[in-house]
Parts: structure tokens; C-alpha cells; sequence
């Protein structure tokens, strides 16, 4: 009897590691392949431009100012790729329940605390930006340093491409594109799905959350900021666990990526000197006071929605 259990047992991990795997594997298809053809022929009424001039600009964004509302679309068409072969695997193929990720327990307390969870992190993250943009690799890395310094450089002058607005419309076009798409996306696909995969595998919420971290890092391929990035996303896990509801992450995902556009336009506009692109970590002293506050709010993160799914009957391990 106990030797069946220990089969049936290792055939659901088993189960659970190669759902992740081809979830995983589904959103970064549908993100490379799928999304970026979505998104040009969205763009086409839009874009004057004749077939030559989309592939040029497709090859060399920064190049063509003109092109930026096709790359914006690409963009859009990339993250609605990521969901859309997930989904279908998810909710028509497994029949799995929307409400499963987003249960009756959301309250603007838990929203509000996580926003501002995610900005008080951000003061505490600066001290790993700066530490990760500043590593210095061995010699014997040096072809992976130049590539890795080659791809952080490009991604920068794409940003500041994708981020120099004329006009406050251009900045809620960006809200929506660059901070609510990609926090509902990659929300979904890595706090969602493969981090819920990986905890029904390992049973053990906190390896889940730092695979999906690392793998989410991972895919942005920016090896100069791939340790803050991880670091947010294990916030954006914790934060899942503990609410059991994916609208949490969510909405602290589109505040980190929604408050760093704005920074950017107002500095842009010569609002404020703040430069929200500089590395540079804030003081020891910031650091510390960010910290104890962050660890307190996520102390009362937890206590308050274990309060809520207590009284509701449901434990918050995620799905």
C-alpha cells in the first residue's frame, strides 16, 4: 500500500515538473513567435511604412523614431503571446477555473499594502542594482561579459527610446502597454502557473518561488540586473502565497513598472531631477529605514490575509 502511494506521489511530481515545463515553454513561445507577428499586424493600419522599412525598424528600433508606434504594438503582441498559448492549455484543454487564481479575498487594504511594499522595496533594492550592474567577471568570461554588456547597453537605449514622451497621452499609452500588460503576463504565467506547478512538485512554497523568480529574471536576459530583478520577483511570489489571490502580484507588478515610467516622463519634462535609470544605491541609512519598514508591512501582509483566508476557510499557499 505505502509503495503505490510512493509511485502515485512521484508520478503527480513528476506530472507537475512537466506541466511547468510546457507552460513555460508555451509563454515563451507564444512571447517570441506568436505575439511580435500579432502585434505588426495590429500595427499596420497605424504604420505608414512599406514592408522594407518595418523589417529595418524591426532590426534596429532606435533608428526610426517614426516606428516607435510599431514597436509598440510588437511589444503589446509579444505579452498578449505570453498569456494566450498558457491560457488555452489552462482554462480550455484543463479546464481550470479562473477563480482559482482570483478568489473573493481581495481588499484595498491588501492592494494598498502591496503597493506600497513594492515602492518601499525599491529603496531597498537599489543596494543590489548597484552591487549587480558593478560585478566584474573573470577573464575567462570575457565573451560572455561583452555579450551580456552589448545587450544591457541596447535595452537601455531601447528604454529610452520607448520612454521619451511628447505628450501625457503618449505616457498613458505607454502605462498600458509597458506596465499593465506585462504585469497581468508575466504575473500569470510565472506566479500563477509555473510557480503553482512547481509547489504542487517540490511542496514546498519557498523553492517554488525562487525558481519562478530565477527563471523570471532569467528571461529578460539583462545579467547586469538579473539579481534585483529576481529579488522582486520572489516579492511578487511571497506576496502570491500569501494572499492566494494573483491580483495582488499583479497590481504590484504595474506599480513597480508603472512608477518607474512616470519617473521617467517627469524627469524627461525637467519636473524633477530625480534619475530613477541611475544605479547608484541610495545611503546605508535609506537602505536600513526601507528595509524595516518593508519587513514590517510584509509582516502585517501576512497577518492580514491570514486573518482573511482563516475566516474564509482557505489557506493561502497560492494555486
Amino acid at each position: 500500500m505505502d509503495n503505490i502511494e510512493i509511485q502515485d506521489q512521484s508520478t503527480k511530481k513528476s506530472a507537475s515538473y512537466l506541466s511547468a515545463f510546457l507552460l513555460l515553454f508555451l509563454g515563451l513561445f507564444g512571447f517570441l513567435a506568436i505575439g511580435p507577428y500579432i502585434g505588426i499586424l495590429a500595427a499596420l493600419p497605424f504604420y505608414e511604412g512599406d514592408l522594407p522599412s518595418i523589417q529595418s525598424a524591426i532590426l534596429n528600433p532606435t533608428q526610426f523614431p517614426e516606428a516607435k508606434i510599431l514597436v509598440y504594438f510588437m511589444q503589446a503582441g509579444s505579452t498578449l503571446g505570453m498569456v494566450l498559448l498558457p491560457a488555452i492549455y489552462l482554462f480550455v484543454i484543463k479546464k481550470v477555473p479562473i477563480k482559482s487564481f482570483i478568489p473573493s479575498n481581495i481588499t484595498v487594504i491588501g492592494l494598498l499594502l502591496a503597493g506600497v511594499i513594492t515602492f518601499t522595496f525599491m529603496g531597498v533594492n537599489s543596494i543590489f542594482i548597484e552591487w549587480n550592474a558593478g560585478i566584474k567577471l573573470p577573464e575567462s568570461m570575457a565573451g560572455f561579459e561583452n555579450w551580456a554588456i552589448q545587450t544591457e547597453q541596447f535595452a537601455a537605449k531601447l528604454t529610452t527610446y520607448l520612454t521619451t514622451f511628447t505628450s501625457p497621452w503618449q505616457l498613458v499609452g505607454a502605462l498600458f502597454i509597458m506596465a499593465v500588460l506585462p504585469a497581468i503576463a508575466e504575473e500569470f504565467v510565472f506566479r500563477g502557473l509555473l510557480q503553482g506547478e512547481l509547489q504542487k512538485a517540490t511542496r514546498n512554497n519557498h523553492v517554488a518561488i525562487w525558481i519562478s523568480a530565477f527563471l523570471f529574471s532569467a528571461i529578460h536576459m539583462q545579467f547586469f540586473g538579473f539579481v534585483p530583478r529576481m529579488l522582486l520577483g520572489a516579492l511578487f511570489g511571497y506576496l502570491y502565497v500569501w494572499s492566494g489571490n494573483l491580483l495582488i502580484p499583479i497590481f504590484a507588478h504595474f506599480v513597480n513598472n508603472g512608477l518607474t515610467l512616470i519617473l521617467l516622463y517627469l524627469r524627461n519634462t525637467d519636473l524633477i531631477d530625480y534619475d530613477i535609470e541611475n544605479t547608484e544605491s541610495s545611503t546605508l541609512g535609506s537602505v536600513l529605514i526601507f528595509a524595516i519598514i518593508t519587513i514590517g508591512l510584509l509582516f502585517y501582509f501576512q497577518r492580514h490575509y491570514q486573518r482573511i483566508n482563516s475566516s474564509n476557510g482557505r489557506v493561502a499557499k497560492g494555486v
